[in-house]
C-alpha cells in the first residue's frame, strides 16, 4: 500500500532528458535517478492573481520511492510536490 508522507513544495535541481522528461533531481542534498514515470498532468492557476500553469509527474526513482514533482510554466521552476513512501 502506498501513503502519502508529506506535501513539501520544496524547490529542487533537475536534469532534463532530450524528450522534456526528468532524468535526475536533487532534493534536501540528495541526488536521485528517475527510473520510470506514472503520468502527466496540468492545473491551470487563479489566473485573475496571476497563477500560473503548473505541470506535474509522477516519477519512480532508484530508491523505490515515489514522488510527484511540479513545474511552474512561467518561471521553469521545479519543486517537489509530494513525497510518497
Amino acid at each position: 500500500m502506498v501513503a502519502m508522507t508529506e506535501a513539501t513544495g520544496e524547490p529542487i535541481e533537475v536534469t532534463m532528458r532530450g524528450d522534456d522528461c526528468p532524468c535526475e533531481f536533487t532534493w534536501r542534498e540528495r541526488s536521485y535517478r528517475i527510473v520510470d514515470t506514472g503520468g502527466r498532468w496540468r492545473l491551470l492557476g487563479r489566473w485573475w492573481e496571476g497563477d500560473g500553469e503548473r505541470h506535474f509527474i509522477r516519477v519512480v526513482t532508484d530508491t523505490g520511492r515515489c514522488f510527484d514533482l511540479c513545474r511552474y510554466a512561467s518561471t521553469d521552476d521545479w519543486y517537489v510536490y509530494r513525497a510518497w513512501d
